[in-house]
């Protein structure tokens, strides 16, 4: 079988990790179709055939379910660009989606001990994926305040095809915050005069600041000026209101509710007293850095450690003013830096708050924190497999589960943030 060579008509059976569906084909080999719902009976084009496994789009719907809506971003459906996954599923069972794929590789990833664990620590009914604030109801759509796009030969904005490098013009984007879509920045636009082929472009609509357009590296104000490379950010915890200044080609959560959601996860569960020692790890530009050491407060002590130099900066800015001794570290996060950290706090950590990327914190560091053995950990993962990874390799060093909430910062893609809080046993 070669890609693109086959037509199947398949069944799908129920939600897989990454967007997809997981079916059957008829040499037993697993199928894993996009653009598809559990119970669909589809017509889907082989993109990718291997030995092991099979990979589809649906092109033709034959039986479809009740949970499909018209796609909210056609750029994105069968044969588009990438971005926009579950663009064909309407918003409550998008979160259902998710929740099955969590219990899947909680299962399949974490093992079936790690499953039984966080079943009987915290019940089934934890790992149903939560609306972030404001998702409760409508159609989750202009929830981006931040996107990233590429520039075709025509200097238009433009994405890639799915799994491809081919570039797609694009003529919207109903995923970004309505402030974006305002710039007029598709087709042929104003913009075009600054816009070169090769260029990648970020547009920002910051919550507490002017609208940032990043062309390669000049960063426009919505006038087309240059300005400096900040975007300002506000974010509450429990009335405490703070500004944030992070670079315009830094990371910052997407969703526009994101920053004070996760805030909220993490702070109400790390239940910081003054004076506690903490150690933050992955720590980018300060986000749970501030709340963090705000809480310990001038007789506590902060450490946190971040691979970005950039965000580093932004980070030992953001953290200006407050009264906790803090140690703001630029560095590789790995069992040395960590293990010097623990040194220089002179104490045990109560404390250790993880934010890993998409690939997870991994055996080395989680090792290493079963070597100091904190008090409590806080986890935060933004890919299913990966959390349940770290998950198991924390409960093996020591740790239960003692809570695990999980929230859709992602809509309309499968993507879903995790926070799971331990304590030591």
């Amino acid at each position: 079988m070669t890609d693109n060579a086959e037509l199947l008509s398949i069944k799908a059976l129920r939600p897989a990790h990454g967007g997809s569906c997981f079916a059957v084909h008829s040499d037993g080999r697993p199928v894993f179709i996009r653009h598809t719902l559990p119970g669909e009976v589809v017509n889907a084009t082989v993109t990718k055939a291997r030995a092991r496994a099979i990979f589809a789009d649906a092109t033709t719907i034959l039986e479809a379910s009740s949970e499909r809506q018209p796609h909210v971003w056609p750029e994105a459906g069968p044969g588009g660009v990438g971005g926009a996954d579950l663009g064909h599923v309407k918003p409550h069972y998008q979160r259902t989606w998710k929740t099955e794929v969590i219990a899947d590789q909680l299962s399949r990833v974490g093992g079936s001990q790690t499953y039984e664990h966080v079943l009987a620590q915290v019940g089934k009914h934890a790992l149903s994926v939560q609306p972030a604030t404001g998702d409760e109801s409508g159609d989750l759509l202009h929830r981006r305040t931040r996107v990233d796009f590429e520039v075709s030969r025509n200097n238009r904005l433009a994405m890639t095809k799915h799994n491809s490098h081919e570039l797609v013009e694009i003529t919207d984007m109903p995923l970004a915050d309505e402030a974006i879509l305002d710039l007029d920045l598709f087709g042929d636009s104003p913009w075009q005069k600054f816009l070169r082929p090769g260029k990648r472009v970020r547009v920002i609509a910051p919550n507490d600041g002017g609208r940032r357009i990043v062309i390669g590296n000049q960063t426009f104000n919505a006038r087309g000026r240059r300005v400096n490379d900040t975007a300002t950010w506000s974010v509450s915890y429990r009335g405490h209101r703070t500004r944030f200044d992070v670079h315009t080609q830094g990371f910052w959560q997407a969703h526009r509710s994101a920053p004070k959601d996760l805030v909220r996860a993490v702070l109400d569960e790390a239940r910081v007293r003054p004076g506690d020692r903490i150690l933050e790890l992955f720590s980018g530009s300060g986000l749970f850095s501030y709340f963090l050491a705000h809480a310990v407060g001038e007789y506590g002590r902060f450490v946190s450690i971040e691979g970005s130099a950039q965000a580093v900066r932004d980070a030992d800015f953001n953290l200006r003013g407050l009264d906790a001794p803090r140690d703001v570290r630029h560095g590789q996060v790995n069992a040395q830096s960590i293990m010097q950290a623990w040194s220089d706090l002179e104490e045990r950590p109560d404390l250790i708050v993880l934010d890993p990327p998409r690939a997870g914190a991994g055996k080395e560091i989680l090792s290493t924190i079963g070597t100091i053995l904190p008090e409590r950990v806080i986890l935060v993962s933004c890919d299913p497999a990966a959390g349940a990874r770290d998950i198991r390799d924390l409960v093996s060093r020591g740790y239960e589960v003692t809570n695990f909430y999980a929230v859709d910062l992602f809509p309309q893609t499968h993507h879903v943030e995790i926070v799971t809080s331990f304590a030591r046993t």
